[in-house]
């Protein structure tokens, strides 16, 4: 698969982060993740799995596990989640992560770590959804954790994803693989800066001005990405669309 790219994608989006090549979240994230979803809506059956992950330092941790649960627990509050007693373990290094469900369909994750040889606290929060989760819901929480993460002043970027089955008519093989994601590249008014493409994968890093976010790669500005997966078992075609940038498997 592409295994090898999406690891590089993924440490483009930490490098970014730390860089501060991104922006800020402002008032167009909210317009920007509806954006993103009735946009790529006509593409996709209606069972799909919807992400928006924000992601930003905030406060001291220099790798002490007392300061990650304190600060994991004053996030917790922050944002109405209950909080966790103990830190948890990922991939051998400790962790702070507790979750709740927020609104019918929609689970919200915030996770504290400390990377090696850093001072301040790596910060993400999630929220998962299904599509039985209203939109209108989504966004909306959006809004409200954006506002709470301006007022902790955690300076970072919504990373927005959907992703599901593409819907019959392209299934069908009336469209292939490339042709959807260049109607996708052209739904969104973009261009295609990189692409990909092996056996069962087919994927592209876009520029398009009707997104605020971005992240660098080299010189070029990435506001979206659009990934297409063939299943081995099933056949069918899986899509990814994510702005910035995918950073989940696809």
């Amino acid at each position: 698969m592409q295994k090898s790219w999406l690891v590089s994608i993924i440490c483009m989006s930490i490098i970014s982060i730390i860089f501060g090549w991104v922006r800020h979240a402002d008032a167009q994230g909210e317009q920007e993740a509806l954006h993103l979803l009735n946009t790529v809506k006509p593409y996709m059956t209606s069972e799909n799995q919807i992400t928006f992950k924000y992601t930003g330092y905030y406060g001291t941790c220099s790798g002490v596990a007392q300061d990650m649960l304190q600060t994991g627990k004053k996030l917790s509050h922050a944002f109405g989640i209950p909080q966790a007693e103990v830190l948890s373990e990922s991939n051998s290094h400790p962790t702070y992560t507790a979750k709740s469900e927020v609104v019918p369909g929609a689970v919200v994750t915030v996770t504290v770590a400390s990377p090696q040889g850093q001072n301040a606290c790596y910060v993400v929060l999630r929220l998962d959804a299904s599509h039985e989760a209203e939109r209108s819901e989504l966004v909306k929480w959006q809004e409200q954790a954006g506002e709470q993460l301006k007022k902790l002043g955690i300076n970072g970027q919504w990373n927005v994803m959907v992703q599901g089955y593409v819907n019959g008519q392209e299934q069908s093989g009336q469209m292939s693989s490339m042709e959807i994601v260049n109607a996708i590249t052209l739904a969104f008014k973009g261009k295609i800066l990189e692409n990909y493409k092996d056996q069962n994968t087919v994927s592209a890093s876009l520029a398009s001005k009707e997104f605020h976010s971005f992240v660098k790669s080299g010189i070029q500005e990435v506001n979206l990405q659009v990934a297409l997966h063939k299943e081995s078992t099933t056949g069918k075609l899986r899509l990814t669309v994510g702005t910035p940038i995918i950073t989940m498997e696809y």
